[in-house]
């Protein structure tokens, strides 16, 4: 299980900020699940399988957990190493929010509104072979 928690660490790091984390933070992240996760299961943990076995997937099965709502483990694993990451003095550059002109602005909300569009639409029908499946 600690080689799970590990790995997801690992995997939900270079999903939020496109680097892996230090080995501190990943054994902070395995530390706080111990504590909060330990009793995981279900749908969620055959979730968390799929985007360990398929990082690709992480931002689709996110975009769709934080539409649908509800107590998403997976989205709270991730708001977790968020967290973990955003106190960390090293990430304060990729965590901490820019300024930018309005044209920049329009470009980037446009551009990360069209990517967020996609990943729901796949996530929600990932989610449905996914459950289909189990």
């Amino acid at each position: 299980m600690t080689d799970e928690l590990r790995q997801e660490a690992i995997l939900f790091g270079r999903y939020l900020v496109d680097r892996e984390p230090s080995a501190d933070l990943i054994e902070r992240y395995v530390e706080a699940n111990q504590l909060l996760f330990a009793n995981d299961a279900g749908f969620e943990r055959e979730l968390l399988d799929f985007a360990r076995r398929h990082p690709w997937s992480i931002g689709m099965l996110d975009a769709s957990a934080g539409i649908l709502g509800g107590n998403s483990v997976l989205r709270k694993k991730l708001l977790l190493m968020t967290a973990i990451l955003e106190t960390t003095p090293e990430y304060v550059e990729q965590t901490q929010p820019r300024a930018a002109s309005l044209p920049s602005l329009v470009f980037h909300v446009g551009t990360a509104s069209a990517r967020a569009a996609f990943n729901m639409a796949s996530g929600l029908a990932l989610r449905l072979v996914l459950r289909r499946r189990a």
